[in-house]
């Protein structure tokens, strides 16, 4: 199932909207009927590749150019209030350019497709180390480690 990542705009709020869907839904249809225009919508593969496009343009929106969420809750109480911009502060063409540059730099990720194979720089976790499998430590850091236990340490008959 495709999923898409759209903007909307809406001429009485003055407001312009991010969203994510999947190709089948009726959401765009449910915000036209409260007066909600598309501006555009890029299909993707997958609903949770539109979603993770839609939060990298809203993170690039809201700490990289400094606009803030416009609708409140109460106005637009049928959801995705804060994903919304004044028309004042940003237009919707800016914001359909930060979309695209997101899906651009998300899709020719190349830590996309790739498995996890338990490194750091790959998206998982290092292995498990267990006692055993890690090489003895150089004498020079034994003897330093031994300096500064000594140097620590506290005598027993200190009260």
């Amino acid at each position: 199932m495709t999923g898409l990542t759209y903007v909307l705009t809406h001429p009485g709020f003055r407001a312009v909207k991010i969203g994510c869907t999947t190709s089948n839904s009726r959401r765009l249809e449910y915000f036209g009927r409260r007066g909600w225009e598309p501006y555009r919508s890029l299909a993707v593969a997958t609903r949770s590749l539109a979603r993770q496009i839609e939060q990298a343009a809203l993170f690039e929106i809201r700490f990289h150019l400094y606009v803030p969420h416009y609708l409140t809750e109460t106005e637009m109480h049928y959801g995705g209030w804060s994903e919304t911009s004044s028309l004042g502060l940003v237009t919707a063409r800016d914001v359909w350019d930060v979309v695209c540059e997101q899906a651009a730099a998300l899709v020719l990720s190349p830590a996309i497709g790739r498995v996890a194979d338990r490194r750091r720089n790959n998206g998982g976790t290092p292995p498990v180390r267990r006692p055993g499998q890690t090489a003895p430590y150089h004498p020079i850091a034994r003897t330093q480690a031994r300096i500064e236990q000594a140097a620590t340490r506290i005598p027993k008959d200190l009260p």
